[in-house]
């Protein structure tokens, strides 16, 4: 049991020493004085003694009981903490605060927008009673309960919120909206007025009033007061590094292909958009010194971006990370932004296909391995480190350190080595599928759906083109072939394709790179699908289909222009995708595209942070930068960039109208005015409903002592004559006494 006052339960329990006292000193012995009388009156009360005593300690019972209530219930006692009683019938609030990145937006004076939600916050605590219970929620990303069950130590809730500092993960009202409701209904006793209340700006980045909130909420409606603050209505200039975007995250020496240059995109919000200027800088270690840039904003532009080009072809194999800075604004966490770029002298490749020896055949007789292999590595000089590995043979060893993997006989493979591409693909791979050129019925299509978990309708029989079928001279927009885009209508416009092992229908499950004149698919690029409904093993690389051998008695294209720079692409364009497709955020923890030696990340202040077996960090990743990843044996092994979520960056005020009306369709929210938050407090003050019960009691007492008073006394229980029934029978045993002496 606890008390809300301590003291006064101590004095009650010190006075119900006082009766005590008095009851002991006047028990002391006098010096008897004999008289006559004196002797029968002795025998009456010898014979009475027993009863008298009993009821002197009842008497003296109830009185110290009546003094030990007094003080409990003077101290307004709780004993929620032990489970035994509930004391219901109090208040309960619980705060839900925006800590999100919008929370670190400094005002005028320079101090952050959370300082304001606190100090609202420490202004209701203030007004509770001391035994109305507090808990505490936040909505940076995920959205945590800090205090649930809520309780009745005020001091320590004022320091947890003390403690509150700004995120830079975004805002998730969302998860918040569905803590609170686990959080809800665990106050069993329906007698508490419970209080909510949402203490945010409801700024854009804070609150997407496109997604709706979740409807755990409105069960509590009734018997739940739900409480927001008014959303701002000010302004606030803000601008963000929102992109690092390099041509090519996959940098080789010698590239003539544009590897070097970096893309930084910027974006601002606030007020009208006036005439400004931006410094933007680049920075990284393997980067030396690079000259910054400066962008000048006219009137009413919102986006802007700037191109620095780096000379990175000296630099080994290596991931170098790369930061954009800008100058200091009123919202720090948006103003920087990271990247890593893979410097590589080869691409190691591994080409599923029989061996060939003597030899080399003649360009009619080479095969579709043969052609994949000379396209990439037309001279000794390339960078690229091949090997070839026999079908059935595949094993882990061969895929460990490969980035790229050729299939062109996939009707060769083994029943386990299905699993193992699938496993290089989860793991950041990039898988190029052909069909063999020697089949006319392909059965491997089946293992290729089920095992490699790519749902694409391949047909089982070849299609005969006659006449041949050209490419496309306007081809779908690819990400892929973006880099040769503007000359891919010249480089298409010869090649002929004869024979295709076609996908059925266009499928949801992939991109179109390539199609035929006639609108046939022949090659499409995407991701094997999660193996669980949660994704929890969701490919981090890419699988590309060319639904022709490239091989003379499919094709032409061996032998035109556009074999070179449509495999080059495939592979150069298609790794930096790869990485670039992962974009890693503060506030999440997902799987990573990361080696499975990979065991520990260190982050940018050097706390390490393990990883579970699909690669998960073990608890969300809270600060942006650039993060080591490091093996079991603390050797790095590879760097990974964690930035913001620029959407959380977003500064504009939102209408007060539109956001009361996106939480009215979670639950019946009000708004407040921060500086008259306790309002609604003030209305329902807290009781103390055992408090009641106790005095209650205490008065039920008082009642017992005065009839157990009078009682005991004998005054009222007058006899025959008007005399004392207790005298009467002490003198009815006196004239026994003579009787009997006679």
């Amino acid at each position: 049991m606890s008390f809300l006052t301590p003291a006064l339960a101590i004095a009650g329990v010190i006075a119900t020493a006082v009766p005590i006292l008095i009851f002991l000193l006047w028990r002391q012995r006098r010096t008897p004085v004999q008289w006559g009388a004196m002797r029968f009156l002795m025998e009456a009360y010898r014979k009475h003694r027993r009863r008298l005593r009993i009821e002197q300690i009842l008497l003296l019972a109830v009185r110290c009981l009546i003094l030990v209530v007094l003080g409990a219930a003077l101290a307004r006692p709780l004993l929620e903490g032990t489970g035994v009683l509930d004391p219901g019938g109090g208040r309960v609030v619980y705060f839900v605060v925006d800590d999100g990145m919008a929370g670190r937006l400094e005002d005028a004076d320079g101090a952050p927008v959370l300082q304001r939600h606190v100090a609202t916050a420490r202004e209701i605590i203030t007004a509770l009673d001391p035994g109305d219970r507090v808990g505490l929620i936040t909505t940076a990303r995920p959205a945590r309960l800090v205090l649930s069950p809520p309780s009745t130590d005020h001091r320590a809730v004022l320091q947890l919120l003390d403690g509150l500092q700004a995120q830079a993960a975004p805002t998730d009202l969302g998860g918040a909206v569905d803590r609170l409701a686990g959080a809800l209904g665990d106050i069993e006793d329906d007698l508490d007025q419970v209080f909510v209340y949402l203490l945010s700006e409801f700024r854009l980045g804070s609150a997407s009033l496109d997604d709706a909130l979740p409807a755990s909420l409105k069960p509590f409606s009734e018997r739940v007061t739900f409480l927001y603050t008014t959303p701002a209505t000010d302004p606030a200039a803000n601008v963000q590094v929102t992109a690092v975007d390099p041509a090519r995250a996959l940098i080789l020496p010698d590239a003539l292909d544009g590897s070097g240059q970096i893309t930084v995109r910027l974006a601002r919000q606030g007020g009208a958009l006036a005439r400004d200027v931006t410094r933007v800088r680049l920075e990284g270690d393997a980067l030396g010194a690079v000259e910054p840039r400066v962008v000048n904003w006219a009137p009413g532009q919102s986006e802007a971006s700037c191109q620095f080009i780096l000379d990175l072809g000296a630099i080994g194999d290596a991931e170098a990370g790369v930061t954009a800075r800008i100058d200091d604004d009123a919202l720090d966490a948006d103003n920087t932004r990271h990247t890593v770029l893979a410097l590589r002298q080869q691409v190691r490749l591994v080409l599923i296909d029989r061996r060939s020896f003597g030899f080399e055949p003649s360009l009619e007789r080479m095969t579709s391995g043969q052609w994949m292999q000379r396209t990439l590595a037309p001279t000794d000089l390339a960078p690229l480190e091949a090997i070839t590995v026999e079908p059935a043979a595949l094993d882990l060893a061969d895929l460990r350190t490969a980035d790229v993997v050729l299939l062109p006989r996939p009707d060769q493979l083994a029943d386990d080595g299905w699993p193992l591409l699938r496993r290089f693909v989860e793991t950041g791979g990039l898988l190029i599928v052909t069909p063999p050129e020697e089949l006319n019925v392909h059965q491997w299509t089946d293992a290729f759906r089920t095992k490699l978990g790519v749902d694409w309708p391949i047909a089982r029989e070849v299609r005969e083109l006659t006449p041949p079928v050209g490419l496309a001279l306007e081809q779908p927009a690819s990400s892929l072939l973006r880099m040769i885009s503007s000359e891919l209508g010249e480089l298409a416009r010869p090649v002929l394709f004869e024979r295709v092992l076609p996908v059925a229908t266009t499928p949801s499950q992939g991109e179109v790179i390539l199609e035929l004149a006639d609108g046939t698919p022949v090659m499409i690029a995407g991701i094997p699908a999660p193996r669980d409904a949660a994704g929890a093993a969701r490919a981090g690389g890419l699988v590309v289909y060319l639904a022709a051998a490239p091989q003379l008695d499919w094709t032409n294209l061996p032998s035109k222009p556009f074999m070179v720079p449509l495999f080059q692409e495939l592979v150069r364009q298609g790794l930096s995708l790869i990485r670039a497709a992962h974009p890693i955020e503060v506030g999440g923890r997902r799987s990573l595209l990361v080696g499975p030696a990979a065991s520990t990340l260190i982050d940018p202040v050097d706390e390490r942070i393990g990883l579970d077996d699909q690669n998960r960090p073990a608890r969300p990743l809270s600060e942006a930068g650039l993060y080591a990843v490091v093996d079991g044996a603390g050797q790095p092994i590879g760097t990974l960039a964690v930035n913001v979520d620029p959407g959380a960056g977003r500064t504009d005020p939102q209408s007060p109208a539109a956001v009361g009306e996106w939480l009215a369709g979670a639950a019946s929210w009000r708004p407040i005015d921060p500086a008259q938050a306790t309002v609604d407090l003030e209305r329902a003050e807290g009781v103390s409903p055992l408090a009641g019960w106790l005095l209650a009691a205490l008065l039920t007492l008082l009642v017992i002592e005065l009839l157990l008073a009078r009682w005991f006394s004998h005054a009222t229980r007058v006899g025959t004559g008007g005399v004392s029934r207790g005298l009467q029978g002490s003198m009815h045993d006196r004239d026994v006494a003579v009787g009997g002496a006679t």
